[in-house]
This record gives C-alpha cells, sequence and structure tokens, in this order.
C-alpha cells in the first residue's frame, strides 16, 4: 500500500506545550543538538517556514527557504496518550499548524511560531483520519475517515466538530462487485476536495482479500484453495455532499460508480481487485480532477498454468490488479456542482498521487508524486506533461525511491523522500509548459519524511 493509509497498511510499500514547563519537559529527554536546534530555530524568528511531518519519527522539522537548512525534529506530535500516533497531513492556516494522526484519530494544533502544543480534535475511536480539506477561510474543515467510512466538518479555529458523522454512502449495497465477495459496505474514504457549495470525497474501496465468485454467486475453489484476486481494489467511487449554509455540516446527495464511468467512457472492463484507487482531488479550473492511484507500483504479473485463470482471461495475459503502470486522471464537469460528469481522462501511466499545494497555478501544471519520478500535467489544456515514460527525476535512486509528498512554491517542487529520509529540492526554470527541472542539494530532514505545510509569518 501507499502512504495514504495507516501505518500498518504503510509497511506494505515494502510490498508498495507551552513555550515554558511542558515544551521545556520535552527538550530535557532530547540531545543536545535538538536544543540546539530548537533554539536556533526559535530565535531566528524566520519569515517563511517549511514544516515537515515526519511519520516514522512523529515529529516536525522545519526547512528555512533563506538559509537553505534543515531544523531536525523539533517537536513531537501525537498527545493524545501512549499509543502510536501515525501522522498523515498537515496543514497551516494563519498561525496554526494542524497535524492530523490517524494513530490516535485526533487533529493537533501547534503555534507555527514556538512550535507549542495548543491542544486538539479528538474524533473518535477507528476513525483513522487522513487529509484535512479547508472549506473556506473561516477555519472550517472536512476530514474523512478510512476506517469508518464517514466524514465529519470540524471548526480549526475554535478545535470543535461541527457535525455529526456522514456516512459516504447511502447504501452498503449501493455499489457492487461483479464476481467478487467479501465486505462490500468498505468505502475508505481518502480524497477530498470542496467548492462553494459541494463537497467531494473519493473512496478507494480498499479490501486486503477479494474472494471471486462465480455467475451464482458460489466462491471459486482452485486446487484446494479460495480464489482470490490479485489486486486489493475495488470499484472506486466519489461521494458527492450538499454543504449547509456556513459550512457546518452537509448532506449525502449520491454516490458515483468511477470505475463503472470510465468503462462506459472507453470500453473497459473492471475486474475485482482492479480498481482505479482514486487518492486525490482537485478543482482546478473549474472542474473536479480525481487522481487514480491504479495499482501502486510493484511488478506487473501474467497468467501461467497451474494458476486459476477467470473465463475471460488467458494464459500470459496481464493479470488484473498488477499493473504498475495504470495512473490515471478523471475530469469531471461541475457545470452542476452535485451531478459532475465525466468530461476527460488523462492517460498519465505509473502511481500517481496529488498533494493540497502541488500546483504551480502560474504555469497551469499539478505535479504528482509516486515510484520512479514526480509526473505532471497540464490542468488547463488537460494533457499529460511528463508521463510515466520520462518522469522529472528527484532522488538518488528514482527507480526505488517513494516520494510521499511534494509541495510547489514559488518555481521550487519540494520532495519528501520517504525511502531515503530527505527532503529533496527541484528548481523550475523558465516559462511555459516545459521548463528545465534542476535537481539541488538533498538534505536530511527526518525519518519517514511526509506532508509539508508552509508558513509565511
Amino acid at each position: 500500500m501507499k502512504f495514504f493509509c495507516l501505518k500498518t497498511l504503510k509497511t506494505d510499500w515494502t510490498l508498495i506545550l507551552s513555550m515554558g514547563t511542558i515544551f521545556f519537559l520535552s527538550l530535557l529527554s532530547c540531545s543536545p543538538e535538538i536544543e540546539t536546534d530548537y533554539q536556533e530555530f526559535y530565535n531566528k524568528n524566520y519569515d517563511e517556514i517549511l514544516f515537515i511531518l515526519n511519520g516514522d519519527a512523529e515529529t516536525l522539522s522545519a526547512y528555512s527557504p533563506e538559509d537553505l537548512k534543515v531544523y531536525k525534529d523539533l517537536q513531537t506530535v501525537g498527545h493524545n496518550g501512549s499509543s502510536e500516533a501515525w501522522p498523515n497531513d498537515l496543514l497551516s492556516l494563519d498561525d496554526g499548524l494542524y497535524a492530523v494522526s490517524s494513530g490516535q484519530n485526533v487533529i493537533e494544533k501547534y503555534d507555527s511560531r514556538t512550535l507549542d502544543y495548543e491542544g486538539k480534535i479528538y474524533l473518535k475511536n477507528g476513525f483513522n483520519p487522513l487529509t484535512l480539506c479547508l472549506l473556506g477561510t473561516e477555519g472550517q474543515a472536512a476530514i474523512a475517515g478510512f476506517e469508518t467510512d464517514e466524514v465529519v466538518l470540524v471548526n480549526l479555529n475554535d478545535l470543535s466538530m461541527t457535525s455529526g458523522f456522514l456516512d459516504v454512502y447511502e447504501s452498503s449495497e449501493s455499489i457492487t462487485d461483479t464476481n467478487a465477495t467479501g465486505d462490500n459496505y468498505q468505502r475508505s474514504p481518502t480524497g477530498i476536495a470542496a467548492s462553494e457549495s459541494t463537497l467531494y470525497v473519493s473512496n478507494v474501496r480498499y479490501d486486503a482479500s477479494i474472494l471471486l465468485t462465480d455467475d451464482n454467486g458460489d466462491v471459486i475453489e482452485y486446487d484446494g484453495a479460495n480464489a482470490r484476486a490479485a489486486g486489493n481494489f475495488r470499484e472506486g467511487t466519489l461521494s458527492v455532499f450538499s454543504l449547509y449554509s456556513g459550512k457546518t455540516s452537509a448532506t449525502l446527495v449520491r454516490e458515483i460508480d468511477l470505475d463503472g464511468l470510465l468503462s462506459d467512457e472507453t470500453g473497459t472492463s473492471y475486474y475485482p481487485g482492479d480498481g482505479l484507487n482514486p487518492q486525490s482531488l482537485f478543482i482546478l479550473e473549474g472542474k473536479l480532477h480525481i487522481v487514480c492511484t491504479g495499482t501502486n507500483g510493484g511488478e506487473a504479473r501474467y497468467y501461467t498454468e497451474g494458476e486459476y485463470i477467470p473465463s475471460v482471461y488467458n494464459e500470459g495475459d496481464l493479470v488484473p490488479g498488477t499493473d504498475p503502470d495504470d495512473g490515471v486522471i478523471l475530469v469531471m464537469d461541475l457545470t452542476d456542482p452535485e451531478n459532475p460528469t465525466l468530461d476527460n481522462v488523462i492517460e498519465i501511466g505509473g502511481s500517481p498521487s496529488g498533494f493540497r499545494y502541488s500546483a504551480d497555478t502560474d504555469r497551469k501544471i499539478l505535479y504528482l508524486a509516486g515510484v520512479g519520478g514526480i509526473q505532471s500535467y497540464d490542468y488547463e489544456a488537460e494533457t499529460a506533461l511528463r508521463d510515466s515514460s520520462n518522469p522529472i527525476l528527484a532522488g538518488s535512486d528514482p527507480s526505488s525511491d517513494y516520494y510521499s509528498h511534494l509541495f510547489y512554491r514559488d518555481d521550487m517542487i519540494y520532495i519528501s523522500n520517504y525511502s531515503e529520509n530527505k527532503l529533496n529540492r527541484i528548481q523550475v526554470i523558465g516559462s511555459g509548459k516545459t521548463p528545465v527541472y534542476t535537481r539541488l542539494e538533498d538534505l536530511l530532514c527526518g525519518d519517514g519524511p511526509g506532508a509539508m505545510a508552509y508558513y509565511v509569518k
């Protein structure tokens, strides 16, 4: 699996405080180097800082674009008990820095200047929050629960929940797999985006074990064992919510079968386990862009003699759910915001993931992370620029590096290189759609770097 889900799934990637008393006490157990780093960071009083959330270390680091220096492990995250935090997302709003921790089911607030811990929103046990989505400029936000298949609206200013927990589906059977059994209800929401009056949530429908069935619904047995799908994603879906005035709550309007839409558009057929895996959502140029990660990398596998081969496939055919080069972007027309329709499909390949600030709004380019390099596409013309065959290279070993997060700002692409525990930096030179990408020196930034957020004083 990819970095999008909880830490226990993330390990599958190899297959895939006040400034006074509280912070002082935390420093007592720190090394002198960390204490010195914090004091220097505090004294510098930078006007701009790029914060980095380290998933494995469960800490916050900071990079100064002015001094080109990383201050490592300045603050720990996860103040909701003794369990692991499993931090996933980081957002900067005004003078607050908000860290999402799926292991402790919290949104924590830190002071962007001092990194003092200022409190939290506890969601609920087992919610497994992943990504925050701002709803305007007044502190309202939405966050979805990967495990509970719900979304909840919160206020970041006063650290409160403003809605109940809202299901991302109307009926557990509203999307039904063909020729597969298992828990049909799970949605596994990940991507989230909002327009003025509508909230969109993408559901990857992750399932670790999908059993194959015949036309009668009976589980297929082969060579003394149940036949299972090779992939782990059911049909991806999009949940559409209408936002109330004030954006304090929402109502589910519909759930859309994205794999079904793609099948209707291209004539391809969905097979159990080979779902789109729609991880990221963006509203760009008035349209909804759904970045579908697909299989999540790995190696392609082909049917061989001696294994169960479905009747629609032959020996030597690609096993569905194992294609490492199946990333696509679905572009949805929002003329009717509550009833989006498929307008275009961008074939970009690879296993792309997008992030909150990975768009270059001047050149109209969206940068996507994955394995093997950075991909990009022109979201104005809706065409691929650097697809999986010609990615932008970032780390020292692009063939195996896993880039867990991207952040674009001021002609710089900042990359969290999870594999190397480094901050990769790429300078973007030149105007237009084909700028020159120059790789700068890599910087160590902490164990398991992930989400990033930019603070301007």
